[in-house]
């Protein structure tokens, strides 16, 4: 059963000062699955990484990030399946090439040029077809509900039938103080206010779009050689 338990009481000793790199990765398909308590993590298995604390400190230990729940976890050296406690005292994960931040939630960066964070954030959704005429499943949008979903690392249940699975992906601009805001036209233009004029018409003319992935680096990178 997975529970909270202080991340340092696991581990007997703290490293601190080491310093670490990793690179980070691209926009990947989910190659995690369900698990036995039908929770979707983002790794088809647990894997070496790091934990980087705030306070200068790290541990390392097999991670994997749990969709389902919002949440990190960690095999204890019990062998036993446990979440990270108190995440705001995180810096950064790294798991492998892939790194993770946590601003309300964990963020999974992904490379791009500049001083701006590039995140995303995916959400498990269960869609229920409503029922129509005749007993027979809509689609319609005004009949969509939902049999659960995530919220600040809170599931929440609905009762609903025909059920399909659908992850949602949200991106988000981040500083290097570890703070995230959705990705918007407007962060980008305030945050290269001097050169806003020609980001504005680069957004313009090659029609970026803030749902993909290749829009934003190709964005980034273009703003980097304004700098």
């Amino acid at each position: 059963m997975c529970c909270r338990l202080l991340f340092l009481s696991i581990f007997a000793v703290v490293l601190a000062g080491k310093n670490i790199s990793a690179q980070n990765s691209g926009l990947p398909e989910i190659t995690g699955g369900l698990s036995s308590r039908n929770e979707l993590y983002r790794f088809p298995a647990f894997a070496e990484g790091t934990v980087t604390f705030r306070n200068g400190g790290f541990v390392t230990a097999r991670l994997n990030y749990n969709i389902s729940v919002d949440e990190m976890h960690f095999i204890s050296p019990q062998g036993d399946t446990l979440a990270l406690a108190d995440p705001p005292a995180v810096i950064f994960i790294n798991i492998g090439q892939y790194r993770f931040y946590y601003d309300k939630g964990y963020l999974q960066s992904i490379p791009a040029a500049g001083d701006i964070i590039l995140a995303f954030k995916q959400v498990l959704l269960e869609e229920k077809n409503t029922k129509g005429a005749f007993g027979i499943a809509t689609t319609h949008p005004d009949a969509n509900s939902y049999s659960f979903f995530t919220l600040k690392g809170q599931q929440y249940k609905l009762n609903n039938d025909d059920a399909q699975m659908e992850i949602r992906t949200t991106y988000f601009f981040g500083d290097t103080y570890g703070h995230f805001y959705k990705a918007s036209k407007e962060y980008i233009l305030n945050h290269y206010a001097k050169q806003q004029d020609a980001v504005s018409t680069f957004l313009k003319n090659n029609r970026i779009s803030f749902n993909k992935a290749d829009d934003f680096t190709k964005l980034l990178e273009y703003c980097k050689q304004l700098q």
